[in-house]
């Protein structure tokens, strides 16, 4: 029976969620679970369409942020990433029901949207920047798959030109319709996209001018200022199972290196694009190598798990579904003790 229960999807927990929070309090989860510290994050909050996220996941609005932070700080009180290393420094745990914040891919609504919110409840943050897309110098290959769906679906393609991709289709072996070919499109296929583009007549330089998706370096340097920290994230994105071991520890040292050096940082932090699944324990025993650090401490967002390493956190993804902050939450400690009969929420590398 429990066997059986520990194949259960988050889906599932998520449909009998209602029930669950009639039934039990998130207070009691978190000390029958005695998981005190969480990490929630998020990429952008916005109360208009993203273009280059519409068609990958769903934002939080302002409103739906504002609520989230409000049942954080019922439950939780914020950290911020000083405590985080001296508790980790000093092998001592934080005190206390605590959260510690995050944002990944430094975009530009970090600056516009989510700072002032933050500055207002007193609540710190770490934002992750792609080192290649600050100041707006590159996009994310997965942005451009979301701009070219919507380029799409507004109808600004021709009869002559959707005749020339849907040859290009075939031609690459493409063939499930234009947003779920867009959206298989990998990181080493990512020049596929750029050529679409171009038969498409798009100019993603243009988009980048106008839209200015990312956060620039004075942006950056003003949030220092206001006390938030920064971190990498990447050079440009790759998913880490899909890159050789060579190129997981270049994505990572180069963009730590660059981020620090930038901003004159004396704390190293990374979260993973994507997610950390597939990564060997290798990896990490470079990364925290006692002689020649890499990284002070590094995120995943595999949600409410334990990892072998105390430097390596896993976070919880607090977008993408319609489920209110408390019910991601309970969703989160529940799954965790439906893996835990079986020995199964630790993760094993």
């Amino acid at each position: 029976m429990w066997m059986n229960s520990m194949k259960t999807p988050k889906s599932f927990i998520f449909r009998v969620l209602p029930v669950l929070n009639s039934k039990i309090s998130l207070n009691f989860l978190i000390k029958l679970t005695n998981q005190k510290i969480i990490f929630p994050f998020y990429h952008a909050i916005s109360d208009e369409d993203i273009i280059h996220i519409k068609h990958l996941y769903k934002v939080r609005t302002t409103a739906q942020f504002i609520n989230d932070l409000d049942l954080l700080l019922k439950y939780y009180h914020p950290v911020n990433h000083e405590d985080l290393l001296n508790s980790i420094k000093q092998n001592k745990p934080l005190q206390g029901k605590c959260f510690l914040l995050s944002f990944d891919d430094g975009l530009r609504e970090f600056h516009d949207i989510i700072a002032p919110v933050l500055i207002r409840k007193g609540i710190p943050a770490i934002c992750f920047l792609n080192t290649a897309f600050i100041d707006n110098k590159a996009l994310f290959y997965r942005y451009k798959a979301s701009i070219l769906i919507e380029e799409f679906e507004r109808g600004n393609c021709s009869s002559a030109i959707l005749n020339t991709i849907q040859q290009w289709f075939l031609n690459n072996r493409l063939s499930r319709g234009f947003d779920k070919n867009l959206l298989r499109v990998s990181y080493s296929q990512q020049g596929l996209l750029d050529k679409l583009a171009a038969i498409m007549g798009y100019d993603f330089p243009g988009y980048l001018k106008v839209n200015q998706p990312y956060l620039t370096s004075s942006q950056i340097e003003k949030l220092i200022s206001q006390g938030f920290a920064f971190g990498a994230h990447s050079i440009d994105h790759p998913e880490y199972r899909f890159i050789s071991e060579d190129e997981q520890i270049i994505q990572t040292r180069e963009s730590i290196k660059d981020v620090c050096g930038k901003f004159g940082l004396s704390y190293r932090l990374f979260s993973f694009p994507f997610t950390d699944s597939g990564v060997k324990r290798i990896f990490f025993q470079k990364m925290f190598d006692p002689e020649q650090p890499v990284a002070d401490i590094t995120f995943g967002g595999a949600g409410l798990k334990k990892d072998f390493m105390t430097s390596h956190l896993q976070r919880i993804p607090f977008e993408g579904t319609p489920l209110s902050a408390e019910q991601i939450l309970a969703s989160e400690y529940v799954y965790y003790l439906l893996k835990a009969f079986a020995g199964r929420n630790r993760i094993k590398r």
